[in-house]
């Protein structure tokens, strides 16, 4: 039997200070967007709303810490199944918004199954190689089997399209098979097979090509889109102690995506470079943490889960922040529990949930993680 341990604390008060901090953030950023392009004309308006549903995810928080993990393991192939037809739906029933097809309509809300799609998929990949760690290395009986879900998964979302969000998910996945006893060969055909594709579909979508083509202008000559251009406009501004809490110039309407995707450079003009790093501190954070729970799990299936919960909300994190400050091209990609949000926002924070309860069944002494099947790499 598992003994049950203290859950990590700092996991809980990381995620606690992020949701809280944006509350503040999103009532910034937002303000203007509020009075001008909302029928309401309140300035507070989706400040109000994102209040309600930092509330929502704190309650996910703490309901999902208590939740054994385990329960997770025995439902996966039902999650997976599930997670298959929810992004098969919104390819027929979805609403299209911006030229994608990536949300549900339930009533007046909706929700993007893609914000799903990321953990269950690090769910049943947890079960898959837990179960199978004994010829995961075998290509046919094994490691075919696990990546079939991985590709099924990516193509349903870059089918949307969303090219960001399924290369996050692919890149983890990879990441998750890349510290099981999958061969290191067939981890890298995989990503060699798969280049190809992404980059016929990269030169068929007009907008990608655009965002790649203004971030090969910003790197050999300055140029920059608008997004990129305010972005960088509102990082300066902010210095390095930056301009005071809901003092923003750019979300006057010059910063497109505001209190969401472009976040971060509200952040980093209102805190300042102090704040914008403290940011990336806790983020970092959270990832040791989280890679400790993994290291100190006591069983394959919370080890794998712990590691695929961690890098999916770090990758989004610091893959939003790559895009603020014009390292990466522009992509869609939110702020884990600081960009505005409903579904994500809560399903995040379930997901840690998720990682605090698996803490509770760790070790104090670390092992090694997923020891790998050297003798077949």
């Amino acid at each position: 039997m598992i003994k049950e341990y203290k859950a990590d604390i700092w996991i809980i008060l990381s995620v606690i200070l992020l949701i809280v901090f944006s509350i503040g953030a999103v009532y910034s950023a937002s303000s203007y967007y509020s009075m001008i392009a909302t029928k309401s004309g309140d300035s507070d308006y989706l400040g109000k709303l994102h209040i309600g549903k930092a509330i929502l995810a704190l309650a996910a928080l703490f309901i999902f810490s208590k939740i054994d993990y385990k329960v997770y393991e025995k439902y996966g192939f039902l999650l997976i199944v599930g997670t298959i037809l929810l992004l098969a739906a919104v390819l027929i029933f979805g609403v299209t918004k911006k030229g994608a097809s990536r949300w549900i309509p339930l009533g007046p809300l909706s929700f993007q199954p893609s914000d799903i799609a990321k953990y269950t998929l690090m769910i049943y990949l947890s079960v898959l190689l837990a179960r199978k760690k004994e010829y995961i290395h075998l290509l046919y009986r094994g490691y075919m089997f696990v990546i079939g879900y991985v590709l099924i998964i990516t193509i349903l979302i870059i089918a949307q399209p969303n090219f960001s969000t399924a290369m996050i998910v692919f890149g983890t996945s990879i990441l998750l098979l890349s510290v099981s006893p999958a061969k290191t060969k067939h981890i890298l055909i995989t990503v060699l097979s798969v280049i190809p594709f992404a980059v016929l579909f990269v030169l068929s979508k007009p907008y990608i090509m655009s965002r790649f083509d203004k971030f090969s202008q910003f790197t050999s000559s300055g140029k920059v889109g608008l997004q990129l251009d305010q972005a960088i406009i509102g990082l300066g501004n902010g210095g390095l102690i930056g301009v005071g809490p809901g003092n923003s110039y750019q979300k006057e309407y010059f910063l497109p995506e505001a209190y969401n995707d472009f976040i971060f450079a509200i952040v980093g003009e209102e805190y300042g470079f102090i704040g914008a790093v403290a940011i990336i501190i806790v983020f970092g954070f959270i990832l040791i943490r989280g890679y400790k729970v993994a290291l100190n799990s006591e069983d394959d299936f919370g080890k794998y889960l712990a590691f695929g919960i961690t890098s999916i909300i770090t990758a989004y994190a610091f893959v939003n922040m790559s895009v603020a400050t014009g390292i990466i091209p522009t992509t869609g990609v939110p702020v884990p529990f600081i960009s505005y949000g409903g579904t994500a926002l809560i399903i995040n924070s379930a997901a840690m949930g998720i990682l605090v309860n698996i803490s509770r069944n760790a070790k104090g002494k670390e092992n090694i993680i997923m020891n790998k099947l050297n003798k077949n790499k």
